[in-house]
């Protein structure tokens, strides 16, 4: 691909690269403006040489190390967004964002195009010519032989795929891409699957530390659904982020009860540490590194100086670190991957919405270089410029949160949160999906907005506590918000059940609440529900188009699954459903 692509058929880049050292030097600029690159995945070659994946520009890029230069690049059919490299060193994987998995050959060239998945796509290398594939809307993981792309097993899991690890057990660990969930299986074995309750939500990464007892992971949690106040936010108790351990082997544990693990708390005494991104455990295991994209921060926590293992917990466990010791280096904005050199002595990050790499010295926190990816001035559209700002957490009060916080890669991550969205604090709302949300107004479960325009500001103001917006950042805002499509079915509208469903939908008057197609109305109902010191009993029916991801339901979470809604709520409805029919419409909602 990218190994020796600059004397193959890359393309030298003096032109479009430029190093910078760092602080302070300048570069030309021509006068012709580009768009945006979005470097997203980073991956070390066996030459030593950097690849880097740019998302918009659906390109691989090489950066060679000793004068961090760019050196070549190659065109992708696809956006990429992940990185990985077969053991061997001589096969490379690359996953679309939109479902795709390239095989590449260490000259560049496709080898095949493996089974196509929904959403954006992790690839953790296997033994024996395997590789296991995750989509972020497929609630599964193939585990596919690249060699003829042969679908070796499917791994069915009740969330949407996020991080992939693999254990020194050759077991394969998911993280659930929004709430709190971890999976783990016996790759190719269909029925290993174990899934557990984790306490938190948004696992940005997990990894297996160099001990092979622990996975290390990377989340939000919130500690209660206390009003958005300045102070509580301040408190940490809206949301923090944490660095977590968890021990391997509670996965072998039969226990109802959520993982226990130690943990680090990431956020500092001055500024909160929004959206932890990716992490990068050194070659030696002393250190960890973790972006946080929201703060555009990076964190080194080194493990070596305090931290202690919790009483009870098995020996040869280094110490986790320590909130009060780790050092932070604002780097780019939004950077979302990180990754060692091989000496250890260097880390990378991608700073995606600053179309740059950062190189920073280990052992001070001191940046080497930074790699401009990006030809000259560039040129956002509103909806680029609004993915940018909602991943900024400079837009909240003291980087404690961004809008993805609540909203990760626009979906839900399924909390309740005492907001002035329904006009006062006492009530907790669910988060509801922003996907598809154009077109769905009025907006706030009681309907009190009826723009996105107001919805925006009113968040911007009320929720994340932060700067006035600038002017022209809402009008940003709302073109990117309109730029999301609601998520994939997670089931095809021909399965007879939902078809079944479906006619049950419409005979049992549902669409008096959820009118297609849009399956919403710009109006509230009262339907039996209320919630309790807000004092409101008519809410704005949700939209349900991708409803079947976007548990729990009702305006404060009280239904863990679509069964129990369908079950326990029929307004207008004398006859209860039989287990058949609630199951043919729940098909068919999932169908939506």
């Amino acid at each position: 691909m990218i190994r020796g692509a600059g004397l193959g058929f890359g393309l030298l880049l003096s032109v479009l690269t430029t190093m910078t050292s760092v602080p302070g030097a300048e570069r030309s600029e021509p006068a012709n403006r580009v768009g945006p690159q979005v470097p997203v995945a980073l991956l070390w070659g066996p030459d030593d040489r950097l690849h880097v994946a740019l998302r918009e520009a659906r390109r691989l890029v090489t950066v060679d190390p000793q004068n961090w230069q760019v050196v070549a690049d190659w065109p992708v059919p696809i956006r990429p967004c992940s990185l990985a490299l077969d053991e061997t060193g001589s096969t490379y994987f690359v996953g679309g964002a939109d479902g795709e998995t390239l095989v590449l050959d260490r000259e560049g060239a496709v080898v095949r195009t493996l089974t196509a998945g929904k959403g954006p796509t992790r690839i953790l290398p296997l033994p024996a010519g395997q590789v296991a594939v995750g989509s972020l809307w497929d609630a599964a993981v193939r585990v596919i032989d690249w060699r003829d792309g042969h679908v070796v097993a499917t791994h069915r899991l009740p969330f949407p795929v996020g991080a992939l690890a693999r254990t020194p057990k050759g077991r394969v660990v998911v993280a659930d891409a929004f709430g709190g969930h971890l999976a783990d299986f016996v790759p190719g074995r269909p029925g290993s699957e174990r899934v557990r309750n984790f306490e938190g939500v948004n696992l940005g990464a997990i990894a297996v530390s160099d001990e092979g007892k622990e996975l290390l992971v990377i989340h939000m949690e919130q500690l209660e659904p206390a009003p958005i106040t300045a102070a509580n936010i301040d408190r940490g108790l809206i949301l923090s982020s944490r660095l977590s351990g968890v021990q391997l082997s509670e996965f072998d544990s039969e226990a109802d009860e959520p993982l226990s693990r130690r943990q680090v708390v990431l956020d500092g005494p001055v500024h909160g540490a929004a959206d932890p991104s990716a992490l990068a455990l050194s070659p030696d295991g002393t250190q960890i590194f973790i972006t946080l994209a929201g703060s555009h921060h990076l964190l080194k926590n080194d493990r070596t100086n305090g931290g202690l293992v919790a009483a009870g917990e098995p020996h040869g466990l280094r110490p986790l670190g320590h909130n009060q010791r780790l050092q932070v280096l604002e780097v780019g904005r939004s950077p979302v991957a990180v990754a060692f050199d091989r000496s250890g002595q260097l880390v990378v990050t991608a700073d995606s919405m600053s179309d740059r790499i950062s190189v920073v010295k280990v052992a001070n926190l001191s940046r080497v270089a930074s790699v401009e990816l990006s030809s000259g001035p560039i040129a956002r559209t509103p909806e680029q410029r609004g993915e940018a700002l909602f991943l900024d957490g400079r837009r909240a009060l003291d980087r404690w949160m961004s809008c993805s916080s609540c909203h990760n890669a626009g979906h839900t991550n399924g909390l309740n949160f005492d907001t002035m969205g329904d006009g006062g604090f006492g009530a907790p709302k669910n988060t509801p999906s922003l996907l598809g949300v154009a077109g769905t107004e009025p907006l706030a479960w009681n309907g009190s907005l009826a723009r996105l325009a107001d919805q925006v500001h009113q968040s911007l103001e009320s929720s994340l506590r932060g700067p006035d917006p600038a002017p022209g950042m809402v009008d940003d805002l709302v073109a990117y918000l309109e730029s999301l499509r609601p998520p994939p079915p997670r089931r095809p509208r021909d399965d007879p059940a939902a078809q079944r469903g479906a006619a049950l939908f419409q005979a049992r008057r549902c669409e008096s609440c959820h009118r297609p197609p849009s399956y919403t109305i710009a109006g509230v109902r009262d339907v039996g529900l209320d919630d309790g010191s807000g004092g409101n009993r008519k809410f704005n029916p949700p939209s349900l188009r991708g409803v079947g991801w976007s548990a729990p339901y009702f305006h404060d979470g009280r239904a863990a699954t679509l069964s129990q809604v369908v079950q326990s709520h029929s307004p207008g409805q004398e006859r209860a459903l039989s287990p058949q029919e609630r199951d043919d419409l729940v098909a068919f909602l999932e169908s939506l």
